[in-house]
């Protein structure tokens, strides 16, 4: 339980850090090469995992990067699918708060840390959420990179332990339960953000 929610607090932390400002450069700042960047985010949103999975193994694996809490959540950090609800969401915000601030004479960052982020809430939310819904139960990943059990993330764990004989049932429900109560908890607390980050995001 504590390696799952390391990593998956990684990514979905570090991933809101990354992925809300170059959402945000792509919908609101003008640069050469948005549209091909924007371009490249749509193209990698079509591409599984698991098309990409043996190279970024080979990759890490060259790098003597395995079986660390960071090689499981760093891959993930900047994410095609955050960025764009990132980018739809920021499209949908009226531009008169930031065009007031840059009256004032605040700069790009400064508008987008006072302004933007206070009113992207609902965005924030969603992102987080769908992020921790996706990354909460990957198997994939974790089984390459992963040789012991000391940074193994609990489906790891209870791939293992179900292999084990005698099969005990109760404990293996009980470590279902493990896996859910984390993933409806946080949906419930932030539900009402959730619920208007699907409306403005386009999420559905």
């Amino acid at each position: 339980m504590f390696n799952s929610a390391l990593i998956n607090g990684l990514i979905v932390g570090l991933g809101l850090l990354v992925n809300a400002p170059a959402g945000y450069a792509l919908s609101r700042l003008r640069w050469r090469g948005r549209h091909v960047a924007l371009g490249f985010v749509l193209a990698l949103m079509v591409i599984p995992f698991e098309a990409i999975a043996l190279p970024l193994f080979y990759q890490v694996t060259v790098m003597g990067w395995r079986d660390d809490y960071l090689v499981q959540a760093f891959p993930f950090v900047a994410y095609p699918l955050s960025i764009y609800l990132f980018y739809s969401f920021f499209l949908s915000m009226p531009k008169a708060l930031e065009e007031a601030a840059y009256i004032d004479g605040a700069g790009v960052f400064r508008t987008f840390v006072t302004i933007v982020v206070p009113n992207a809430k609902p965005a924030f939310a969603s992102v987080a959420i769908v992020s921790l819904l996706l990354f909460w139960g990957m198997y994939l990943w974790p089984l390459l990179v992963t040789a012991g059990p000391s940074v193994r993330p609990l489906p790891l764990g209870i791939a293992a332990f179900y292999t084990l004989p005698p099969l005990q049932w109760g404990d293996i429900l009980a470590f279902g339960v493990m896996m859910v109560t984390p993933v409806l908890a946080v949906f419930l607390i932030f539900q009402r953000w959730f619920v208007q980050g699907v409306a403005s995001t386009g999420i559905k």
